[in-house]
């Protein structure tokens, strides 16, 4: 597919790029309420994976560096990812590394060119399954990335509304399905899954039926009652594949002044059979 236009990367991309020191500084406590997550997960010397790192203005890499002994960044954005590691304390950059990969393998653009050519849809995506780079990863982090699977590039696309709407919720399942398997398929015996999810958005046209500040009070019973993203909720999609979540937490993602996230981790242990080493066909 190295010769096709990359659509998703492309949106993606520009994303990365935007307000970069406005974004970092403004989501320090992101990072922080991550870090609360990941701290007695992440042991010393451990192999990590973030998935989805983009230029890591929503992660502790510094905090993780300084642990583990080995961090691969995963994301299509070769710049993005480099932006990220320049921020590492240059003593621990060289446990660092960028991994430029398109993690889904392109399955994304069939979708999008095929919007923008008006060409029919297909019917099923070819998909990845089985582990990420070297797999056998301690800790596997899916930063945020599960609405981004379809969502920059339609935007980019200029397709919003119902037209989005419905091209998320048929094409978001089995995208988000490939990306779960193949984070859980990454993890070593007795290894963890982080897949921190921007759950519910309050922004100018979309309402909610709480505030954010009523659902971070009591967020296990009044996340149900929310307008949701749940297309792409990894949460659902390991309960759909039977995996067991040993831990939720919920917090707020201060997005722009006027836009935050109910965000979810969601973390799980590693599971034989969540993934094969094969690629496949998902129909849809």
């Amino acid at each position: 597919m190295a010769d096709e236009s990359c659509i998703a990367r492309e949106a993606n991309a520009a994303n990365n790029a935007m307000h970069q020191q406005i974004r970092f500084d403004r989501w320090a406590v992101v990072r922080d309420a991550l870090w609360n997550v990941l701290d007695p997960l992440c042991r010393d010397d451990a192999r990590v994976a973030i998935v989805g790192a983009g230029s890591g203005d929503d992660v502790p890499l510094q905090r993780i560096a300084h642990r583990a002994a080995h961090v691969d960044l995963f994301d299509f954005d070769e710049a993005a990812v480099a932006r990220a590691r320049a921020r590492v304390a240059a003593d621990l950059r060289a446990r660092v590394r960028p991994v430029v990969e398109d993690v889904l393998a392109g399955a994304p653009d069939l979708v999008l060119r095929a919007v923008r050519d008006k060409q029919p849809l297909p019917d099923a995506l070819p998909l990845p399954y089985g582990p990420l780079g070297d797999g056998d990863y301690d800790l596997v982090v899916g930063d945020m990335l599960y609405t981004q699977l379809l969502h920059a590039g339609l935007l980019a696309l200029d397709v919003r509304g119902e037209r989005q709407h419905e091209l998320m919720r048929r094409y978001d399942p089995p995208l988000a399905n490939a990306l779960v398997q193949r984070i859980q398929a990454s993890l070593a015996p007795g290894g963890h899954a982080v897949h921190v999810h921007d759950l519910a958005c309050w922004s100018t046209g979309h309402d909610q039926p709480l505030t954010i500040d009523e659902v971070l009070a009591d967020p296990d019973s009044l996340w149900t009652r929310l307008h949701r993203h749940d297309a792409c909720d990894p949460h659902l999609v390991l309960d759909r594949l039977g995996v067991k979540i040993a831990s939720a937490a919920y917090w707020r993602w201060p997005f722009e002044p006027r836009k935050h996230f109910l965000v979810r981790a969601t973390v799980a242990r590693a599971h034989v059979g969540a993934g094969t080493s094969c690629p496949a066909l998902l129909g849809l």
